[in-house]
C-alpha cells in the first residue's frame, strides 16, 4: 500500500537483510514525505498496519480506497499546502470534509462507494449522484463525542456506525406496473409515481432521506452503470437501511404463497440479501404487521418459509457464496423473468459470481454463469441436474426434484465424524465438458415400449455373482441398439475410499447416479469414444445390493 500510495518500496531507507530484525521487533515501515502529509492515506496506512488481523482493511475496503484516489486524482480543493522545496514535498490537496475526523472521513469516503451510483434524495425529491451526494452529506459534523457515546464499542466499530447512520437509505422491492417512472423521466403522474411517493413515505418513517427504486435510479442507457448496478444489486439491498416491499395480490400471511412477488427471478434475492424488510400490501400500502423489522418476527419467517421453501436461518441472515449450490438454484427452480439474460444475471449476487453483463446473448449468459459457479463451487451436488444438455442445464428448474431419496442426499452436506466425504471435490471445467471422477459401473438395459430397466453387470469382486447396484429405471420412449451401444452407471456420490485413487459403496444405501454412453464398436479411439451423459427427465438414484469398492474413472460431461 505504501509502494501504491507514494511510489516509493517499503523500507527503502534501510539495508534489507535488516527488516526482518524490524518485523521482528513489531515495528512498521516508515512514511514517506508525501504520505505524512496526506491525513487519509496516513489515517488508511494505521489501519494497515494494525497487529490485529481485525482491524486491518478488507480486500474491498483496500479496493475501494484505492478507486476513490484513483477517480479523484488532484480533487477540488479549497486549501493547498505550498511546496516545500527543501523538504521535496509536493502541493497537497484537501477536501472540504478532510477538516472533520480523518478516521471519519476515510470511512466515509468508502462507505460512499457501497451504496447506489443514484439515490432519490426525499427532501427535494430530486435524483441525484454518488458525487452530489458528497457535498450534501457532511461527515466533518461527526464529533468525537458522537463516537465516544457508542460505550463499548471499538473506536473503529463506532466511527462504522456513525458513518452507516448519515448514509442510511431504504430500499424498495416491487412488481413493476403501469406508468413506472424512469431515470430519464421521472414524471410525477400516474400509478407508478404514486407507488414512488407511497415508498418515501414508508422510508421517511425510518428516518431515511435517502431512498432507491430500481425503475427511475438506473440509467439503463449507460452500459456501464447497468452493468455496475446488475453486480452490486445484492450489495446494495444488503447495505440498506431497510427494504420496503410491496405486495400488490396479498391481504395477509395466508396468501403469501399466491403473489406475482414470489415467482419472479429478481425478487429472490430482493428477498435474500436485505437484513431488515417490512411488508406492505394493495393501494393503501397497508402495513402486514406492526414489526420494525419483519424478519425478527417468528411467524413472519415461517409464512415466508412456506411460500419459498428456503430454510428459516436463510430468510434471516443469508451469506452469499458458492456453497449449497444446489439448493440455492432450487430455490430459484420456478421463478420467471422477463429477459432471458436475467435467468443468470439475477442469480450472481446470491452465488457471489462476477460476470459481464451483455444483453442479446440470450441462454449464453446462463452457460457462463454455470461456468462460472462449477469453477468455484467444490460440492458434487452442483452436477446433479434433470433436463437440459449432457454437460450443463439449461435453467434453474434443471435442479428441481421431488424424490425424497435424492433430496435427502442432495441437501446432505456433512462429513462423519471420521473424516470421510463424499464424491470427486476436485471437478474443472476444461475445454472437453466438465471433468469429474466417477464410480463406474457396466451396465446392461432391458428395453420395454414405455420405460428401460438397467441391470449393473458383475465384476471382478468377491461377489461377482451378485450384481453391485439394484435396478435402474429409467422413463424414456427409446435408447439406441444395444448392439451398438455399450452402458454405465456412473454413481456420483460414492465413499472415499483409503486409496485416492478408489471409491466405495456401502450395501443398504441410495446414491445419486448418471446414466452414460458410448460406442461400442472396436477399435475407436479412446479420446472419440468417451462416456457421454445421458439427459434424462428427472435426477437418478440407485440402491446398492453389497459393500463395493474399486478405481473410480475420470469422465467428461
Amino acid at each position: 500500500m505504501i509502494h501504491v500510495l507514494s511510489g516509493q518500496l517499503p523500507w527503502w531507507s534501510i539495508r534489507s537483510n535488516h527488516i526482518p530484525l524490524q518485523l521482528l521487533a513489531k515495528k512498521v515501515p516508515p512514511l514517506p514525505p508525501v504520505i505524512k502529509h496526506q491525513a487519509q492515506d496516513s489515517s488508511f496506512l494505521r489501519k494497515c498496519f494494525s497487529f490485529a488481523p481485525a482491524d486491518r482493511p478488507s480486500a474491498d475496503q483496500t479496493l475501494a480506497f484505492v478507486r476513490e484516489a484513483l477517480r479523484t486524482g488532484m480533487p477540488r480543493t479549497t486549501e493547498v499546502v505550498a511546496h516545500d522545496h527543501e523538504k521535496g514535498i509536493p502541493p497537497v490537496a484537501r477536501h472540504d470534509h478532510d477538516k472533520g475526523i480523518p478516521d471519519v472521513v476515510a470511512e466515509f469516503k468508502r462507505r460512499v462507494f457501497l451504496v447506489p451510483s443514484h439515490l432519490i434524495h426525499i427532501p427535494k425529491m430530486e435524483l441525484i449522484s454518488r458525487d452530489k451526494l458528497i457535498t450534501i452529506l457532511k461527515p466533518e459534523t461527526i464529533t468525537e463525542d458522537d463516537i465516544r457515546r457508542c460505550r463499548g464499542w471499538s473506536r473503529q466499530s463506532a466511527i462504522e456506525s456513525a458513518v452507516v447512520n448519515l448514509l442510511k437509505y431504504a430500499i424498495l422491492s416491487h412488481r413493476w406496473g403501469d406508468s413506472e417512472p424512469t431515470f430519464q423521466d421521472l414524471n410525477r403522474e400516474g400509478a407508478g409515481y404514486k407507488k414512488l411517493e407511497k415508498f418515501y413515505s414508508k422510508a421517511k418513517e425510518y428516518g431515511c432521506d435517502l431512498a432507491w427504486s430500481d425503475t427511475c435510479c438506473i440509467n439503463k442507457e449507460s452500459s456501464s452503470e447497468l452493468d455496475e448496478a446488475i453486480r452490486s444489486m445484492y450489495m446494495w439491498y444488503r447495505e440498506a437501511y431497510i427494504c420496503i416491499v410491496h405486495l400488490a395480490q396479498t391481504n395477509s400471511w395466508d396468501m403469501l404463497e399466491n403473489d406475482e412477488w414470489f415467482f419472479r427471478g429478481w425478487t429472490l434475492q430482493e428477498l435474500l440479501a436485505p437484513l431488515r424488510m417490512r411488508f406492505y400490501y394493495g393501494p393503501m400500502w397497508t402495513p402486514l404487521t406492526q414489526n420494525p423489522n419483519d424478519k425478527d418476527d417468528a411467524q413472519v419467517v415461517h409464512a415466508l418459509h412456506r411460500a419459498t421453501n428456503i430454510p428459516e436461518n436463510d430468510l434471516r441472515n443469508f451469506r452469499s457464496g458458492p456453497n449449497r449450490a444446489w439448493e440455492k438454484m432450487s430455490w430459484a427452480a420456478s421463478r420467471k423473468t422477463t429477459r432471458i439474460e436475467d435467468v443468470a444475471y439475477s442469480l450472481t449476487g446470491i452465488f457471489d459470481i462476477t460476470m459481464t453483463v451483455a444483453y442479446g446473448e440470450g441462454d449464453r449468459a446462463f452457460k457462463r454463469f454455470m461456468a462460472e459457479l462449477i469453477e468455484k463451487c467444490k460440492e458434487w451436488q452442483i452436477l446433479v441436474w434433470a433436463g437440459g444438455l449432457p454437460g450443463r442445464p439449461t435453467e434453474p428448474s434443471c435442479y428441481h426434484t421431488t424424490d425424497e431419496a435424492a433430496l435427502e442426499m442432495l441437501k446432505n452436506h456433512e462429513i462423519s465424524w471420521w473424516g470421510e466425504g463424499c464424491g470427486d471435490d476436485d471437478f474443472s471445467v476444461t475445454k472437453r465438458g466438465v471433468q469429474v471422477k466417477l464410480f463406474m459401473v457396466p451396465a446392461s438395459i432391458d428395453q420395454s415400449l414405455w420405460q428401460s430397466v438397467f441391470l449393473s453387470r458383475p465384476t471382478d469382486s468377491i461377489m461377482a455373482s451378485e450384481s453391485p447396484l439394484g435396478k435402474l429405471v429409467v422413463q424414456s420412449p427409446f435408447f439406441p441398439p444395444a448392439s451398438t451401444t455399450e452402458w454405465a452407471i456412473g454413481i456420483v456420490n460414492y465413499h472415499d475410499h483409503d486409496d485416492v485413487l478408489k471409491g466405495k459403496l456401502k450395501a443398504g444405501q441410495n446414491y445419486i447416479c448418471f446414466l452414460l454412453r458410448r460406442f461400442s464398436r472396436p477399435g475407436l479411439d479412446t479420446v472419440r469414444n468417451h462416456w457421454k451423459r445421458e439427459v434424462t427427465d428427472r435426477i437418478l438414484t440407485v440402491r446398492c445390493n453389497h459393500d463395493f469398492e474399486k478405481e473410480v474413472e475420470i469422465v467428461w460431461l
